[in-house]
């Protein structure tokens, strides 16, 4: 149906309002190489009432062609001889000496359906340079928007004529296409006319610029009192006629307003712009209307297919607008009107039908599953939930949809409450779980889930199971994915350990879930966070090796310098043996006591209150200081006016910064200088402590924060659990640690501490 409305050339009236609609929308501007020599009401009111003599036509035409014209298009009526035979000589003379006026042909309609073309009398038209046709075409509501740029009758006898302004264009020597535009008429033996028929041929909208009045006028009064710019006419395309609606020369056009016409001499002056600028618009080919009704179903047909009635509604809606845009913009980017109404029409039409093919489709689909859910053919599992709803089946009263949806709302509370049991266990789980389907998508994921990802449990289903857990590697040893990089259930069954890119330990697992075949369809996976565990066991083995080697190692040597010393008193002098046993037992101490420190940041809990960071500095200054004194090491602090307030335990700063002040002490030289300084940029506090020593090599700084990690200088003789206490206080007062260090130059560490740190 749309494509034999559009190829029948739209729905009449509606389409033609809204070519009316869409032609007010950027109108062309008038052409200024047109312009109008009007016969208005002021004219009327000097000359005298019409009809005029006819010498005052000529005289019009003298005066208009003193300024050497293009062309001039006199659209007046001169079918009838003046009762003075000089007179129309005289007319005819002007019109000869000029040489370049176009007279209008007029047709009338005899009773008969025939027409009848008027020629201009004798004497006039011979002096014409050519003449032209100049009928316009009235649609049905009798607004001219289009013309026929051709008329005659073929046959014996017959001649054509060119519309009035495709003749004075051709006059003015203005390019014209080779073939006029518009639709062509079809010959005389495909239309069944008999030859001598009157036809029109090459039917073109007209593009106006504006309501009457838009183009360029003069008054004919003006004219004839050369009242006129010297160079108005020159070169240009002229047209003489009717302004006056008294006249009866007016027509309605599409952007004339209410009660108002645009004059026929103003049609033709909009005629000759449109095929100046070549902006005349074209009436669609039945093949061009059927295929444009057809390409906005195929915008709209997709709606109705994809999307619930009320969406589809909305989206119709939307529609609706674009099939009105396409159709304007081909009127004004291709001059090409494309009726848009009927296939709104049918878009309509068929909104209606389809939605009741779905009512039905409905209707019956509900009908078949309410009776097998009567013939038990699917388990409800939660009846007694059903049953404090009130409702049994095939009771509800109501018409047949009502009836249908009642029974199936049921079924859907019964199976809604399964699933929120299944949801609510799963929820509960405190483990981060996840339900993926045979096709490796996610079906469900659990609040641990939803918290660990970082997205809503909606957004999580649908994702693939491998791309969701890309970021997890397994451990040495642990297998995770199969050759082609997928989830492999079959590796994972038994668990397998792998970590994020956070450092961040699991344990996965897959297991299988069985539908009511027994058949694997969806499978169970869980991510354990086992680096709690881990870390555990590292700092076990850890305390291990402390116990096994660090503080074994001097206890050992003890026994062996007393062995010693009871096999040969002698060999040993007393107070070198107790000299080394005592340094052994040092070591021990210091082993013991930096283990417990450091065991103590990690794990007991912070003494929360306002610090001054300058009585920490102070405070590690003045502990170091008789050791500085004695290496022979200047000792310099820098403290900013006012508190340095942070919040955090002052006794781990403290101790904090006394490593850091003491070490530089240790590897600086005598004669050098350990400078302590503390500042604020933006809202951090940066305690510094720079030294002049030898500096760290690249290898150094790398392991230099691990437990029991040293440096390769010769001088560093402690246990190696400075520096890890250090870190780990900062790290738990929400700060960071930094170095810079360059071998040969010095090193300088740096405590940046929030003013507002949390407890990490």
């Amino acid at each position: 149906m749309a494509a034999l409305l559009g190829w029948q050339g739209g729905l009449g009236r509606a389409d033609l309002a809204l070519y009316d609609l869409f032609s007010a929308i950027a109108p062309p501007a008038p052409s200024d190489d047109v312009v109008i020599v009007a016969i208005d009401e002021p004219s009327l009111a000097e000359i005298g009432r019409w009809p005029w003599r006819r010498d005052v036509h000529a005289d019009l035409i003298e005066r208009i062609s003193a300024q050497s014209p293009a062309a001039i298009g006199l659209d007046l009526l001169l079918s009838e001889a003046d009762p003075d035979p000089a007179v129309d000589q005289r007319l005819a003379g002007a019109i000869h000496r000029s040489g370049r006026v176009v007279l209008p042909v007029f047709t009338v309609r005899l009773p008969g359906g025939q027409v009848q073309p008027m020629l201009p009398v004798a004497p006039l038209a011979a002096a014409a340079r050519a003449l032209g046709h100049v009928s316009v075409e009235a649609d049905a509501d009798g607004v001219v928007r289009s013309v026929f740029l051709r008329e005659g009758r073929d046959g014996p006898g017959g001649r054509w004529w060119d519309h009035f302004s495709v003749a004075l264009l051709q006059v003015a020597g203005r390019p014209l296409p080779a073939a006029l535009p518009g639709r062509r008429a079809p010959a005389v033996a495909d239309s069944g006319e008999a030859a001598g028929t009157w036809r029109r041929d090459h039917w073109m909208y007209i593009a106006f610029a504006g309501p009457g009045g838009t183009y360029r006028a003069v008054s004919a009064a003006d004219v004839l009192r050369g009242n006129v710019p010297d160079q108005l006419f020159r070169n240009r395309v002229v047209l003489v006629g009717a302004a006056s609606s008294g006249l009866g020369d007016v027509y309605p056009t599409p952007l004339t307003g209410h009660a108002l016409y645009t004059p026929g001499v103003e049609v033709s002056a909009n005629i000759a712009g449109d095929l100046l600028a070549g902006s005349g618009r074209l009436a669609p080919l039945p093949w061009q209307g059927a295929l444009f009704s057809l390409m906005a179903l195929a915008l709209f047909v997709p709606v109705l297919w994809r999307f619930s009635p009320r969406r589809s509604l909305l989206q119709t809606a939307a529609v609706v607008p674009l099939v009105l845009a396409a159709s304007a913009l081909a009127l004004h980017l291709w001059g090409l009107w494309l009726p848009p109404v009927a296939a709104l029409v049918v878009m309509a039409g068929m909104y209606l039908v389809w939605n009741w093919h779905r009512l039905e489709t409905a209707t019956n689909f509900l009908d078949a599953e309410v009776s097998r859910l009567r013939q038990g053919e699917i388990p409800l599992r939660l009846a007694d939930a059903s049953a404090q709803t009130g409702l049994q089946y095939g009771v509800a009263q109501g018409d047949l949809v009502d009836r249908r949806v009642r029974a199936l709302a049921r079924a859907a509370h019964d199976l809604r409450a399964l699933h929120r049991f299944v949801a609510a266990v799963l929820d509960s789980l405190p483990d981060i779980a996840l339900v993926a389907g045979e096709d490796g998508r996610v079906l469900m994921a659990n609040q641990a889930a939803v918290d660990y990802f970082g997205q809503d449990a909606a957004t999580l289903r649908g994702q693939g199971l491998s791309a969701l857990l890309a970021h997890l590697q397994p451990l040495p040893g642990a297998e995770l994915r199969d050759a082609q990089g997928r989830i492999d259930p079959a590796l994972a069954r038994h668990g397998s350990e792998c970590r994020d890119g956070r450092g961040a330990e699991f344990l996965l697992k897959v297991g299988p879930a069985a539908d009511f075949g027994g058949v694997a369809r969806t499978w169970i996976v869980s991510l354990v966070d086992i680096t709690r565990l881990r870390l555990a066991e590292r700092k076990r083995d850890e305390a291990l090796q402390f116990l096994w080697h660090d503080l074994r190692s001097p206890q050992a040597a003890v026994l062996s310098l007393l062995d010693l010393h009871a096999a040969d008193p002698h060999d040993l002098p007393t107070p070198e043996l107790l000299g080394r046993i005592r340094r052994h037992v040092q070591r021990t101490h210091a082993l013991a006591e930096g283990f417990v420190q450091l065991a103590r940041a990690e794990s007991v809990a912070l003494q929360r209150q306002p610090v001054d960071l300058a009585d920490v500095v102070l405070d590690a200054a003045d502990d170091c200081w008789s050791l500085a004194h004695a290496h022979q090491i200047e000792l310099r602090t820098a403290l900013p006016e006012g508190e340095a307030l942070v919040l955090g335990d002052r006794g781990l700063l403290t101790r904090a910064a006394v490593n850091l002040v003491h070490n530089a002490v240790k590897f600086s030289g005598a004669g050098t200088r350990v400078d302590c300084s503390l500042l604020q940029e933006d809202g951090t506090w940066r305690l510094c402590v720079r030294d002049q020593g030898p500096g760290l090599t690249p290898a150094d700084r790398e392991r230099l924060f691990e437990r029991f990690a040293r440096g390769s200088e010769p001088r560093a003789e402690g246990v190696g659990l400075g520096l890890a206490f250090t870190r780990t206080v900062v790290l738990r007062h929400g700060g960071r640690l930094e170095l810079d260090s360059t071998p040969g130059v010095g090193s300088e560490f740096r405590i940046l501490l929030p003013a507002d740190c949390k407890q990490s």
